[in-house]
C-alpha cells in the first residue's frame, strides 16, 4: 500500500511522542541517581572537610546580609582581614575594598547576684571580604567542574537562547568562583572560556532559574532551595538530552540541601520534576526546528 502524507505525518507525530517518552524516562532515571548520589556525598570524608570549613563562617544577621549583597551581589563566603588569614591561610588581595558591615558593641554589666553579662549600646562600621577577593590555600569543596565536551554543544546552546525568556550571554570578567547568574528581569549570565560539559550545564541551571525563580521575590523559596531545585533540574535535563552526566557534582546539591525536611525535599522533587519535563519538551523542540 502506498504511503501517504497522512500516514507520514502520523507516523512522525508517534516518533516524536516516543522520543519525549524516551527522553522523560532518562531524566527520571537521573534523578533516581542524584538521590543516591547526595546520600553517598553525606557519607564521605569530603563532606566532613566542608562542613568544618563552613563552620568557620559567621552567621550574619538580615541587615549584615542586605548590607553585603548591596555592596557586592556575587558574593559567597565573607570573611574578616584576620579571620581569613587565621581560619582559612588566606591573604586579602592588595588593593581590595572592604565590604561594610555592622558590628555590635557589647559592654559587661557587673552586679554582686548575676553572671557577666554582655549589653548592646551601639553598632560601629567593620569590614569584611569575599573569598573572590582573597587568594592562598583553597577552601575545601564539593563542587567539580564537568569536564570534556559536548557531542551537540552548539545546538544544544542554541535552544537554551531560544527558550530563554532572557538574551543568555557569554561574560569574560565574572568574579572569581561565579560560572554564572540569572538576574531577574534581565539576562542570564555565563561565564566564557568554560569547556563545553561545564558552559552546558551552568546554561541549564541558570535557565531553570529564570524559569522557576523569576517572579515577585517574597513567594520565593530560600536561596538554598532555589539552588537544589535549579541544579536539580539541570542534571535532569542534561541527561534526557543524552548529554554526559558522569562528571557531575552531587555535592553541590547535597550542600545547599542542609537542614532541609524531608517535607521540603519532597515538595521540592515535584517542582523539580514538573520544570524539568517542561524544559526537556522546550529545548527538544527548539532543536528539532
Amino acid at each position: 500500500m502506498a504511503t501517504t502524507k497522512s500516514t507520514k505525518r502520523h507516523a512522525s507525530k508517534a516518533e516524536r511522542q516516543q522520543a519525549r517518552e524516551r527522553a522523560q524516562e532518562r531524566a527520571q532515571a537521573a534523578l533516581d541517581r542524584l538521590g543516591e548520589g547526595v546520600r553517598a556525598v553525606y557519607d564521605s570524608e569530603r563532606w566532613e572537610s566542608w562542613l568544618r570549613s563552613l563552620s568557620r563562617f559567621h552567621e550574619y544577621s538580615l541587615g549584615n546580609t542586605i548590607l553585603i549583597a548591596m555592596q557586592m551581589p556575587t558574593a559567597t563566603h565573607v570573611a574578616s582581614f584576620r579571620s581569613w588569614k587565621r581560619d582559612f591561610n588566606r591573604y586579602v588581595k592588595r588593593g581590595e575594598r572592604g565590604i561594610e558591615i555592622l558590628v555590635p558593641m557589647l559592654v559587661k554589666d557587673r552586679d554582686e547576684d548575676a553572671d557577666e553579662d554582655r549589653r548592646l549600646v551601639g553598632f560601629r562600621v567593620g569590614h569584611v571580604f569575599d573569598v573572590s577577593q582573597t587568594d592562598g590555600e583553597p577552601l575545601p569543596t564539593l563542587v567539580d567542574e564537568v569536564a570534556g565536551g559536548v557531542e551537540r554543544y552548539a545546538a544544544v546552546m542554541e535552544a537554551v537562547r531560544a527558550v530563554c525568556a532572557y538574551p543568555v550571554e557569554l561574560v569574560p570578567d565574572l568574579p572569581e568562583g561565579t560560572k554564572g547568574f540569572f538576574r531577574r528581569g534581565e539576562l542570564v549570565a555565563i561565564r566564557e572560556g568554560m569547556g563545553e560539559g561545564q558552559t552546558v550545564k551552568t546554561a541549564l541551571h541558570e535557565l531553570a532559574h529564570s524559569r522557576l525563580h523569576d517572579g515577585d521575590p517574597e513567594g520565593m523559596p530560600d536561596r538554598a532551595m532555589r539552588e537544589v531545585q535549579a541544579e536539580s533540574v539541570a542534571y535532569a535535563v542534561s541527561a534526557a538530552l543524552g548529554l554526559d552526566t558522569s562528571g557531575y557534582s552531587f555535592g553541590y546539591v547535597a550542600s545547599w540541601a542542609v537542614g532541609k525536611t524531608d517535607e521540603e525535599m519532597r515538595a521540592c522533587l515535584q517542582v523539580v520534576r514538573d520544570a524539568a519535563k517542561a524544559m526537556v519538551e522546550d529545548l527538544q523542540a527548539a532543536m528539532a526546528a
